[in-house]
């Protein structure tokens, strides 16, 4: 009696707990399915912008930035991230210098991304930011700044007066193109691209300009050197001048106190030194009066074959023929 009382209620339990197992299951399924669009990580050094399909409450559709971590979403809703960090970009652009050449130049460019104005980059431009703005923007400025200068500034002294202009160019208010640089923005500016620094990477002339260029700057080398060589000449010009007039000067201060007697003594002085010395030297004296020694050094001598035996001379033969004929100036 009593199990037949608790059956239905036994029954009903049952059915409920199958159908929230089923329940379970199928949300577990759709979580395993919808996992990656719904759950969202934001790394370090990033912000993100979450777009709602659904408006909200205020009438936007568009929440951030928000920060680092883990952020779950709505399946339909969109999540966008952007990295804050220094990020660098290489772009080839077409130019034409003020002499008509045409060439490629190579530019590299560095920026920050504006982490406060991060949603209107994204409602306005969207993450090919790079695409739509910075590289036009930075060649369109390129070609005007380089139509101002011929090929050779831009291997030389002039390349970074090229940056320089290339830089202020894409970063000046009078072109509002949300790109900042290293200047106070103006009130009513909304900056959203903080651009670091626009770089020359390479320059692609026709070989036989980039020949000539380098020819041009050898010689200029050369003229530098020759008018340094004239200079230098001209300082030692002014050094052996100077060297004579105190030589003169000297001669004519030292000239008077000399005398023959003092120079005999310094000869004798000379003499006795050498008599001390342990070398073997022959010492001549002079047969005048006011002669002073010559030395000769025995220890080295510069030519060996000043002491070399003297070899006799070959007899050379006698023409008896001529002897007899020749004439004799005896009486």
């Amino acid at each position: 009696m009593t199990k037949k009382q608790h059956s239905p209620f036994v029954r009903a339990v049952r059915r409920l707990s199958l159908s929230l197992s089923f329940v379970i299951l199928v949300v577990l399924f759709l979580l395993v399915v919808l996992w990656q669009s719904i759950v969202y990580t934001t790394p370090v050094g990033h912000q993100s912008v979450l777009w709602h399909r659904l408006a909200t409450s205020d009438g936007s559709n568009s929440v951030g930035p928000l920060g680092e971590g883990l952020h779950l979403i709505w399946p339909w809703d969109e999540f966008y991230t952007y990295d804050l960090r220094l990020q660098t970009h290489h772009n080839n652009y077409q130019v034409v210098s003020n002499d008509g050449l045409h060439f490629d130049i190579s530019l590299t460019f560095r920026w920050r991304l504006i982490g406060e104005n991060i949603v209107s980059l994204n409602d306005n431009i969207g993450p090919e930011y790079v695409e739509k703005v910075l590289v036009p923007e930075i060649g369109s400025v390129t070609r005007a700044v380089i139509a101002q200068f011929n090929a050779e500034a831009l291997v030389t002294e002039g390349r970074s007066d090229v940056q320089s202009k290339i830089y202020a160019g894409v970063t000046s208010p009078d072109l509002p193109n949300g790109i900042l640089g290293r200047r106070t923005p103006e009130p009513d500016e909304l900056g959203l691209i903080l651009l670091t620094d626009v770089l020359i990477r390479r320059v692609a002339l026709p070989t036989q300009i980039k020949q000539a260029i380098e020819n041009k700057l050898e010689q200029a080398q050369v003229v530098e050197e020759y008018a340094f060589r004239v200079q230098r000449e001209g300082l030692e010009k002014q050094r052996k001048e100077i060297e004579a007039e105190g030589i003169r000067n000297f001669q004519n201060t030292i000239a008077p106190a000399i005398s023959e007697s003092y120079l005999k003594w310094r000869g004798i002085e000379a003499t006795l030194r050498l008599a001390e010395s342990e070398n073997a030297k022959i010492v001549i004296f002079g047969n005048s009066d006011d002669g002073l020694p010559v030395i000769l050094d025995m220890e080295t001598p510069d030519d060996p074959r000043m002491f070399a035996p003297i070899e006799p001379r070959p007899e050379q033969p006698v023409d008896e023929a001529a002897t007899e004929t020749e004439p004799s100036d005896k009486p």
